[in-house]
């Protein structure tokens, strides 16, 4: 009943949600790692591997490249300068390569954009819970390879102050997510607005490697339902059950802020929030 008078919450049935459970367990279960990263096919560019300043990153076809993500990476650039940005796009076209183009010039270096193809896709096109699950090997990637922090964003966010700070306070964190335990709903325990993988703890890094592994098994399963917090919540609570993985803390939600406080760091427009991103644009683009 709760789904029904709320039709933008994204429900995970519970024989959809016993699919991702096994896939999750089987990528965390596994001898090593199956890192599924490994197989991406990206163009573009990528974040400079020794850069030390932290790094936001999304990703989003070209539909929320146009309408969000491209804001998304001005705000960063205009109110977090200490900070870089990164967004993965999915199968632009050509006038959308021209605009990543253009965009990179006007956030002055701090922005980077990788490229990739539909290879992973089980989707006749990339449909929200396509780009929501592939985004963690993408990151998992990022994790491997460069030496900053790194925060994963949902692309319909803004940002809204100064993140130097916040990453600051986060320095000797393993890895943080927004944790809603007391919500009923399995699916809704976590929420993969904003996701912090940190530089610190020796599993941190094959934690990633194995949750995008699991998110992309139950991917490629082309359920039409979004997998990225449910794969989570299963992740996590098998990495109780055995006794492994990073320390896990609560991310704030200062960094996926959905009541839009001015103090905030990101304001998050998920789902019927849309409605008042054009709004909350207007205060950030004449920057």
């Amino acid at each position: 009943m709760r789904t029904i008078r709320n039709r933008h919450d994204n429900a995970v049935w519970w024989w959809q949600q016993a699919r991702v459970r096994r896939a999750i367990e089987a990528a965390f279960a596994a001898p090593t790692p199956l890192a599924l990263e490994e197989r991406l096919a990206l163009e573009g560019d990528w974040p400079d591997a020794d850069d030390p300043r932290p790094v936001v990153m999304a990703a989003c076809d070209e539909g929320y490249f146009e309408r969000f993500g491209q804001h998304l990476a001005l705000s960063s650039a205009a109110r977090s300068p200490g900070t870089r940005i990164h967004l993965n796009v999915y199968a632009p076209s050509a006038d959308c390569r021209a605009a990543i183009a253009a965009l990179k010039a006007r956030c002055g270096g701090r922005l980077t954009v990788s490229i990739e193809g539909l290879e992973r896709n089980p989707f006749a096109e990339p449909k929200s819970f396509y780009y929501a699950a592939g985004r963690f090997a993408v990151a998992s990637r990022m994790r491997r390879e460069i030496a900053a922090p790194i925060l994963m964003v949902d692309a319909d966010g803004l940002v809204a102050n100064d993140l130097a700070a916040g990453f600051a306070g986060l320095s000797e964190v393993e890895a943080a997510f927004i944790l809603q335990p007391d919500n009923d709903a399995l699916y809704r325990r976590i929420l993969a607005s904003a996701i912090y993988l940190g530089t610190t703890g020796e599993r941190t890094a094959e934690f990633f490697t194995r949750l995008s592994d699991g998110i992309g098994l139950a991917l490629a399963q082309g359920g039409e339902y979004h997998v990225d917090q449910i794969g989570i919540h299963y992740a996590l609570e098998w990495c109780r059950a055995n006794g492994w993985g990073p320390r896990i803390d609560d991310l704030d939600l200062a960094w996926s802020d959905y009541e839009f406080r001015p103090a905030s760091l990101i304001w998050s427009t998920k789902g019927a929030r849309k409605g008042r991103y054009e709004e909350l644009l207007a205060s950030v683009e004449t920057l």
